[in-house]
């Protein structure tokens, strides 16, 4: 399960530097199918009692705005299987904000869902 896979990842670095990234999916270069981004520094944060919140972005490249949402939503609920129980968390909500990745190409799209999850779901 990629969700189980990516928490253990953010759990285990504890997100405390700065630069670089989490990517899973196909290489950075091939936006085409989807990719998704975790970044490091701070995405992870305790926002709640209980609760932490997480953020991760997919990026597509679909001439049709609505096609890359539909994929980036797909590549989403496959992360996250959408209020569903997953490896001890329990995934709250996953709610997509659109950027476009460049002001003039709305093609080029980057979709940033945040997660919310049970802060005592622990590492196996």
């Amino acid at each position: 399960m990629l969700l189980h896979a990516l928490l253990k990842h953010v759990e285990a670095e504890g997100l405390g530097t700065e630069g670089g990234s989490l990517f899973l999916g196909r290489a950075p270069q091939d936006t085409a199918a989807g990719s998704v981004f975790l970044p490091r520094g701070g995405t992870r944060r305790d926002y709640a009692q209980g609760l932490r919140r997480l953020s991760f972005q997919v990026r597509t490249h679909d001439p049709d705005y609505l096609a890359g949402e539909a994929r980036a939503l797909a590549i989403a609920d496959a992360l996250t299987l959408r209020a569903a129980p997953a490896g001890g968390c329990f995934v709250i909500s996953c709610l997509p904000q659109h950027e476009p990745l460049m002001p003039h190409d709305e093609t080029a799209s980057t979709f940033t869902f945040i997660v919310n999850y049970r802060a005592d779901w622990r590492v196996a």
